[in-house]
């Protein structure tokens, strides 16, 4: 006689498998140490124990046939042996005899598990979940797989294991810390919040009282932040600084509000969370959290919500009389728009709709230069489209007519308009209609190793431009000749990303791709006494190393005398006889060199923007505007009017500046 019993609750079906070889299923219903009790076509029949076999199913359709039930009962008998290898082998064929043999797998399973193949001993007992929970008490070997796997930093393996337990034994005793345990892993350790967050929102209302029940509190604002479920997130987060005001989390799930109400434009609110929190706490990370929020708070950021045609901005310049207009250029064309007193308000004309017009698609736009007279508009395939202001005529400038398809820059005065692009320096004098003047290696000999141009820079007596390979030119406007710009301070390697002037001194930024590194540099407008200065280092992503523009003014701020100071005293030299010997000895003294122009800077880059007084040698950063934007890639830089213009590729960022 064998009787094969796992778990028999709720309604189960049983087997009876009788020596004389008769079989028949029936509904259990009791048993005793000697009798047992079953349903079978509507009868309740009591039989023996002795003479019978039993097995236990939950599902009718798991009945194995006659064929796999000997395989297994022959199997049993192995294991009785001590010969597991060919029970094994007994086991296999009653599964492939019969597939959704609940107990087959089982013993299977344990087998592989003596003999330490925990992967297919899982497989297996995976199996006899799905098939028939009810009957294995599976929970000590999913847990033992899964706390071994978490102790070896397998976090997939140990959430596999612990989401079986809770998903076919949800009334077992450890289903409470394990909601929680599976749950931080999912969130924490594989970023999985489609799953990990609907597991701890459950466990958070399911059992309140665990030590558990703070951090998943505190967890599930905060990823409901991540996820911008943003009003959600806040009122969680509420909720959760309310039961735990003196959590280790409350701190961040102050400043985590902050970040949402910054998201949802509720400035004053996000400053007054940060600011509180950077009051409060003593934690120097904290702090610096906070203030990196409250530099945040400072920031405006213009989207297409705002009317801009696209949020990648690619170009910007200044227009109007006093600067305060504002054309801003995209993939999808361009737009105008008037900022005075902090204003942002789309101009009511039709140029932009003209220009955008103007070619056969939407211009995808990489370069603005406006005037009080006209504006220039470069384009990625499509050359160059010019607005006369005083005529409000609107011309094409393409391949047609001996332009380059691609303007990446340009610059101008009264007396020419230059174009950096694709296949050269393209110069176009005003007051002729002579066809452009194109320099290149072939025609112009301009010194480059490719004809390619990406930035432009235009003083009185010199146009400066450089290559994206690193070549730096000089045009002499005087003699009409090109030469090649080298100084000491700019080492092997060094592409050259955008260029400035501030008062008398010629800036440009860098970027180093062997030495990971970015920064400025600094000289006269001749280029003479040129300084490098290197910003940051170590940067592995090539955006955030080639995304780096400057722009400068002259800075008049008074010195200011350090309180207390006491004036130095001028002391008379001794007096000397006029024929002292000593006299012929000494030699005229060289005046020092004049102090450097004092400037102030602005650098900006993916993730900072920088105010650097050169006097008296002091350094301001705040992070751009990642919080409300994401991750940014910085496309252009200008300052007018008190304020920095930032060129995303999610926004046009503005910050008032001193």
């Amino acid at each position: 006689m064998f009787f094969y019993q796992h778990l028999a609750h709720s309604q189960q079906y049983v087997i009876v498998d009788s020596e004389n070889g008769d079989r028949f299923t029936g509904i259990w219903r009791d048993g005793t140490e000697t009798h047992f009790e079953i349903e079978y076509q509507e009868q309740i029949l009591r039989l023996p124990l002795m003479g019978h076999t039993l097995t236990f199913i939950s599902d009718i359709a798991n009945v194995p046939d006659r064929t796999a039930a000997k395989y297994f009962r022959n199997g049993i008998m192995l294991l009785e042996l001590k010969m597991p290898e060919k029970a094994m082998n007994r086991f296999e064929a009653a599964i492939e005899e019969f597939p959704r043999y609940p107990a087959a797998h089982y013993q299977l399973g344990l087998l592989y598990k003596a003999n330490d193949d925990n992967i297919n001993a899982l497989e297996r007992f995976r199996s006899v979940a799905i098939l028939d929970a009810a009957n294995f008490d599976l929970v000590p070997h999913f847990r033992e797989f899964g706390d071994a796997a978490l102790a070896d930093e397998a976090y997939a393996e140990a959430v596999d294991n612990y989401q079986l337990i809770l998903k076919y034994y949800p009334e077992h005793e450890s289903v409470p810390g394990l909601s929680y345990i599976t749950g931080f892993l999912l969130v924490e350790q594989l970023e999985n919040y489609d799953a990990g967050l609907p597991l701890l929102e459950s466990a958070r209302q399911q059992y309140p009282n665990m030590a558990s029940h703070e951090k998943a509190f505190f967890l599930i604002g905060k990823l409901q932040a991540k996820i911008d479920q943003l009003e959600t997130a806040l009122y969680t987060l509420q909720g959760f600084i309310m039961r735990y005001p003196v959590s280790e989390w409350v701190y961040e799930a102050y400043l985590t509000r902050a970040e949402v109400n910054l998201k949802l434009g509720r400035t004053a609110e996000a400053r007054n969370e940060a600011a509180q929190v950077y009051e409060m706490s003593v934690d120097e990370a904290i702090r610096e959290r906070a203030k990196q929020i409250l530099d945040q708070t400072e920031w405006t950021v213009y989207t297409q919500a705002d009317d801009l045609p696209d949020n990648r901005i690619q170009a910007i310049a200044a227009d109007g009389t006093d600067g305060t207009q504002l054309w801003v250029g995209t993939p999808n064309g361009v737009m105008l728009f008037e900022t005075k007193f902090n204003n942002w308000i789309p101009i009511p004309n039709d140029v932009p709709k003209l220009i955008n017009s103007a070619t056969e698609k939407v211009p995808d736009v990489r370069a603005i230069a406006a005037n009080s007279e006209e504006v220039w508009v470069g384009t990625r395939s499509q050359g160059a489209i010019h607005y006369n202001k005083l005529t409000g005529e609107i011309q094409v400038y393409s391949p047609v007519d001996e332009y380059p398809a691609w303007f990446k820059d340009i610059k101008m005065d009264d007396a020419d308009i230059w174009f950096a692009t694709d296949k050269g320096v393209v110069r176009k004098i005003r007051g002729t209609v002579d066809p452009p003047i194109v320099y290149n290696r072939r025609e112009s000999f301009i010194p480059v190793d490719k004809d390619n141009i990406e930035t432009l820079l235009l003083t009185p007596t010199t146009l400066w431009g450089a290559s994206p390979d690193g070549d730096i030119v000089t045009f002499d406007r005087e003699t009409d000749e090109w030469d090649s710009y080298r100084s000491t301070e700019i080492r092997e390697g060094t592409a050259i990303v955008g260029f400035d002037t501030a008062e008398d001194q010629l800036l440009f930024t860098w970027y180093n791709a062997a030495e990971k590194a970015n920064g400025y540099f600094r000289a006269d407008l001749d280029g003479l006494n040129g300084k490098s200065t290197t910003l940051d280092i170590g940067i592995e992503d090539a955006n955030d190393l080639k995304n780096i523009y400057i722009r400068g003014i002259l800075d008049n701020t008074p010195i200011v005398s350090e309180e207390n100071e006491t004036p130095p005293v001028e002391t008379p030299d001794p007096p000397t006889s006029e024929f002292s010997p000593e006299t012929e000895l000494i030699e005229e003294e060289i005046p020092p060199p004049p102090p450097p122009t004092p400037l102030v800077l602005w650098i900006a880059t993916n993730d900072s923007f920088y105010t650097y007084h050169t006097r008296p040698d002091e350094w301001e950063n705040t992070t751009t505007p990642q919080i409300v934007s994401g991750e940014l890639i910085i496309n252009a830089l200008i300052v007018v009017n008190n304020r920095a213009w930032i060129a995303t590729n999610n926004g046009l960022a503005a910050i008032n500046i001193r």
